[in-house]
């Protein structure tokens, strides 16, 4: 009786870490794409802090540079099977794809200030 509950034991042990083997790997594509978006965005950032110092001409061609990055990402964004994360799906396509981000924005108000002049 006690060797059957062994083997049984240890059957359910190996049942239960091959169910855990198989899961899906935790990082994915959407988790992948939102931290590259993080990094552009940092970058951003960075670049408007120092923009004072630029020509708005260097400016807006180091923003297209950023611009061409992000449409990149948003390609990508579209071939991403996001499966059942609906929060990730609803960021980039109810929010992030839809709205004009820093880059866009930041190029708008660069044209704005040029027209004015």
């Amino acid at each position: 009786m006690k060797n059957i509950f062994i083997r049984f034991s240890a059957l359910s042990c190996c049942i239960v870490l091959a169910t855990i083997a198989c899961r899906k790997p935790v990082v994915t594509c959407a988790q992948t794409l939102r931290q590259r978006d993080l990094e552009l965005e940092t970058r951003v950032d960075s670049i408007a802090g120092i923009s004072r110092g630029m020509s708005p001409e260097t400016y807006r061609a180091v923003l297209e540079k950023l611009l061409a990055e992000e449409n990149r990402l948003f390609a990508e964004v579209e071939n991403c099977d996001f499966g059942k994360d609906l929060e990730a799906y609803n960021y980039w396509h109810r929010g992030r794809m839809k709205f004009p981000g820093k880059i866009r924005q930041e190029l708008q108000r660069l044209e704005h200030d040029m027209g004015n002049r």
